[in-house]
């Protein structure tokens, strides 16, 4: 039994990076187009949920078929995907303040001053928290949501190594209640809630749908029965919702939210799923770009800023040249760090099967 190949998701990860692009970019005062510009937190979420599936199909399958599950064959994989570019991306970091000087290119000093060992170690979050400010330099400001995924990766293929399969989907609402009660302690201590057991819940979101789909088949088979009309209406419906939500002040119910991004992603996930899906070509640009969401998601903070020094944003002419230049370039960058860094990494990944 060969792996299943899910399409649609790349394209859907390209629209997650895409969320967060546009929150970094510079604010317009133009009502119409800042009410696109606040769902970044929201394609980090979708992000998450989205890795929860994955990972937890590329583990059930490996338990499903090997009888057993080798954790140094997942680390090294997981390893050979996102340390390279990590790491390559840390040390432009640390080295940025030099460049800048040596080209003359003014910057400041904002955020508190990162430590190189915490940002090796996977923990810039956690520093975050501390410090309750962002690190000073991209990209460091979204590796947060990197450390978050590693410390994911180790507790899953932990669990799911001790776990028989049968304690999964228990395991996923446990992870989902677990998240809700550890998001109101840290709101009780006035912690910001950037760790993984402030996410578990996303992840485990992420979790169910591929549990279904390895073990529940008679569901899956019960959403081909829904029109595919109906399900590019349920997707439309959560993408309006994603782009409302954040313009509205709703603060009195801000702790139901997780719960509805996590429905309303698990639910689109499982509508890619079965005979009759939710589907965007193979061949879309969507779905092709979706391919670098890893650099594009890493290298975008340091060319947004790069390109602010350069270009003025005082009309809205400029922020539109500047969104512009921004994205075709990050997406420039990312496909030749793919190609030339990044993949000869992943060729590796075979040896780890």
């Amino acid at each position: 039994m060969s792996r299943t190949h899910f399409h649609t998701f790349d394209a859907m990860r390209f629209f997650a990076f895409l969320l967060v692009f546009l929150l970094h970019l510079p604010k317009t005062n133009i009502p119409y187009i800042d009410f696109f510009l606040k769902s970044g937190s929201i394609g980090v979420i979708f992000f998450f949920v989205l890795s929860g599936f994955l990972i937890t199909y590329i583990l059930l399958y490996e338990k499903q078929n090997r009888g057993s599950i080798s954790l140094k064959k997942f680390f090294a994989r997981r390893i050979l995907r996102i340390w390279p570019l990590f790491y390559l991306l840390v040390a432009f970091a640390y080295l940025s303040p030099y460049l800048l000087r040596l080209f003359h290119i003014p910057f400041e000093n904002q955020g508190y001053e990162p430590r190189l060992w915490v940002s090796l170690l996977f923990a810039e979050n956690y520093m975050m928290m501390i410090t309750d400010q962002f690190p000073d330099g991209a990209p460091l400001r979204v590796m947060w949501s990197i450390c978050i995924e590693e410390h994911f990766y180790i507790l899953w293929g932990i669990l799911f190594y001790l776990l028989p399969v049968k304690r999964i989907f228990p395991l996923s609402l446990c992870c989902i209640l677990l998240a809700h009660i550890v998001r109101l302690i840290y709101a009780y201590y006035d912690i910001a809630p950037i760790d993984l057991f402030t996410h578990l819940d996303y992840f485990a979101f992420g979790a169910i749908p591929a549990y279904l789909f390895m073990y529940k088949k008679h569901t899956i088979e019960q959403l081909n029965k829904i029109p595919k009309a109906v399900k590019y209406l349920f997707a439309l419906i959560t993408l309006g919702v994603v782009f409302t939500i954040p313009n509205l002040e709703w603060e009195q119910i801000e702790y139901l939210f997780p719960l509805l991004w996590g429905i309303l992603f698990s639910v689109c996930i499982l509508f890619t799923l079965g005979s009759n899906p939710l589907r965007i070509s193979n061949n879309s640009w969507l779905t092709k770009l979706g391919l670098y969401t890893y650099g594009l998601y890493l290298y975008h903070t340091i060319i947004i800023l790069l390109l602010l020094k350069f270009i003025p944003v005082l009309q809205f002419s400029q922020w539109l040249l500047l969104s512009a230049s921004a994205l075709l370039l990050t997406i420039l960058v990312s496909i030749i760090s793919y190609r030339v860094f990044e993949k000869p990494f992943l060729r590796l990944k075979k040896h780890f099967y």
